[in-house]
């Protein structure tokens, strides 16, 4: 259980694990590949939230931003 809880892969104990995560923590093409695809989980769990109706006055609550930061959030997410 240790090892799921580092941040740091040099920290953990299993070695087939630290391999693994320091791979992806560690190869700048890897973390770039990850950092796009966790970008674009959000963009799509953006959409699909305010598809499923969820207001920006909620999103707004929820995130405690305001109501235009929410607002062109969305908006620069829009396909040009």
């Amino acid at each position: 259980m240790h090892d799921f809880h580092c941040t740091n892969p040099d920290d953990m104990f299993y070695d087939e694990l630290r391999e693994a995560v320091s791979y992806f923590k560690k190869e700048p093409e890897v973390v770039n590949a990850m950092c796009e695809i966790m970008r674009e989980f959000e963009r799509e769990s953006r959409n699909k939230e305010r598809e499923e109706g969820m207001s920006y006055e909620k999103i707004a609550r929820i995130t405690n931003q305001s109501l235009s930061k929410v607002k062109s959030v969305f908006k620069a997410q829009q396909p040009a």
